[in-house]
């Protein structure tokens, strides 16, 4: 005796709902609080004016400027975009193998996009992390102990944070 059966479950209005709720939404990754202005200036890197106050005081410190220095410029060092270039592929992979789960209610969206959130925070750190040039100055790396240049006290890489728009 052969006993066969057929389920037939339509999940359509599951899928429909779940592409609604996440519909429009984005994560978005960088450092939101008190280390932007930090992480601002190594993103895009920036000239400062040379006053005298600053020459007498980087004399006191042992950093002789020449005469004729004007500004100090720091380089760009992109790591939140140049973080994302670089890994956006991988993200969307892991992205995609997860978004069934979302789509048939077996994930919240709300929990799909921490996971997003959460990856891509992840593979920026490493990369700020990594990060080796532009190099630091010899005499910011003499005073920081390291040669990295994203990483002195480690605040800002772990500053950087994501949210669900």
């Amino acid at each position: 005796m052969r006993i066969t059966y057929t389920i037939k479950t339509n999940k359509i209005p599951q899928i429909e709902k779940s592409v609604t709720k996440i519909d429009g939404k984005k994560v978005k990754v960088g450092v939101f609080g008190e280390q932007a202005w930090l992480a601002g200036i190594h993103e895009f890197g920036c000239r400062i004016k040379v006053t005298d106050k600053m020459r007498n005081y980087l004399h006191g410190q042992g950093l002789h400027l020449k005469p004729s220095t004007q500004f100090i410029t720091i380089p760009e060092r992109s790591f939140l975009r140049a973080g994302y270039d670089k890994n956006k592929e991988d993200i969307g992979k892991k992205a995609s193998q997860v978004m069934h789960y979302a789509l048939y209610g077996e994930m919240n969206e709300e929990e799909f996009f921490k996971m997003v959130g959460l990856i891509m925070k992840s593979k920026i750190e490493d990369y700020a992390r990594d990060l080796s040039t532009p190099a630091n100055h010899s005499f910011t790396s003499e005073r920081k102990g390291s040669s990295n240049p994203l990483i002195d006290t480690g605040d800002m890489i772990n500053s950087i944070s994501y949210e669900v728009e």
